[in-house]
C-alpha cells in the first residue's frame, strides 16, 4: 500500500476515535473492537515501518501534522485550548496505545516518534507516551484530571499552575489515602472525559467552566489552604454529582 494511502487511512482512524467516549466501563471493549476492525491497517502500517525508516517517519508525522493544522485553523485561543484537550485525550487514550499494539518490533519506535513530533509541533499541548496497559492501570490510579485542567485552560492558567498543583496534591495525598476517597476519584476519572467533551460542545462552554470554577474549584482550593480536607471533599463530591447529572445522565 502506498504511504500516502496509509497516511489517509490512519487519519481517518484518528478521526473515528475522536468520537469515542473514554470510560472505564467501555475502554477495553472499544480497544479490542478497534484492534479487530483495523487489523489490516495495523498490519500494513507495521510492514511499512519495518521496511523503511523513511516511511516510519512519514507515518509517525501524519497525525501530529493533521492535529497541528486543525488547531492552527481555530482563531479563538480559548476554543483552541479546549479543542486541544480532546485531541490530547484521544491521542494518549486511543491512538497511541492502538499503534503501540502493532505486530512489529518497531511499534515502540513509531509511537515514541509520534509523541516527539507532536510535542515539537505543539509545544503548548505536550503529551506523554502511553500504552494500553498503562491506561487501564491509570483508571485506578487517577492519572487524569480533565475537568480541572479544562477549567484552568479556559481561564488561561497553565497546566502547572498553583491551583491545579494544589488540587492534584490533595487528590494524591488525601483522597487516595482511604477507600471512599479512592472510590470518588475512580468515579470522577470514569466520567470526567465524557463530561468535558459535552461541555465543549456547548456554545457557552466558557461560562460553564467559569461557573465550575466559582462554585466548586475555587472554594475547594480555599478549603485546602485552610486544612479543611473533609469540607473540600464534600464540595468535590457535590461537583461530581452535579456535573454527572447535568452532562452525563441528562444526555442519555
Amino acid at each position: 500500500m502506498e504511504i500516502n494511502t496509509l497516511q489517509k487511512q490512519l487519519t481517518d482512524l484518528y478521526r473515528t476515535t475522536m468520537d469515542y467516549e473514554f470510560r472505564k466501563s467501555t475502554y477495553d471493549k472499544r480497544m479490542e473492537a478497534l484492534k479487530k476492525t483495523y487489523t489490516g491497517l495495523l498490519d500494513e502500517t507495521a510492514r511499512a515501518c519495518d521496511a523503511s525508516d523513511e516511511d516510519l517517519e512519514s507515518l509517525a508525522a501524519c497525525i501530529p501534522e493533521y492535529v497541528a493544522g486543525e488547531l492552527a485553523s481555530e482563531t479563538s485561543k480559548r476554543k483552541r485550548d479546549i479543542k486541544s484537550l480532546d485531541h490530547k485525550m484521544n491521542m494518549v487514550s486511543y491512538f497511541v496505545p492502538l499503534m503501540g499494539g502493532m505486530p512489529s518490533e518497531k511499534a515502540p519506535e513509531i509511537t515514541g516518534r509520534m509523541v516527539e513530533i507532536w510535542n515539537e509541533k505543539m509545544p503548548k499541548y505536550k503529551i506523554a507516551l502511553s500504552t494500553y496497559e498503562g491506561i487501564r492501570d491509570g483508571f485506578t490510579k487517577g492519572m487524569f484530571c480533565y475537568i480541572t485542567t479544562a477549567v484552568c485552560r479556559s481561564l488561561d492558567k497553565p497546566d502547572d499552575c498553583y491551583e491545579l498543583t494544589a488540587l492534584r496534591q490533595y487528590r494524591d495525598e488525601y483522597l487516595l489515602s482511604f477507600e471512599s476517597g479512592k472510590s470518588l476519584v475512580e468515579e470522577y476519572y470514569n466520567i470526567a472525559p465524557t463530561i468535558v467533551k459535552r461541555i465543549n460542545r456547548q456554545k457557552n462552554a466558557g461560562e460553564v467552566y467559569r461557573g465550575i470554577w466559582d462554585r466548586y474549584l475555587s472554594p475547594c482550593i480555599r478549603l485546602i489552604e485552610e486544612d479543611k480536607k473533609e469540607e473540600c471533599r464534600e464540595v468535590y463530591s457535590q461537583m461530581v454529582r452535579k456535573l454527572e447529572k447535568e452532562y452525563l445522565y441528562s444526555a442519555l
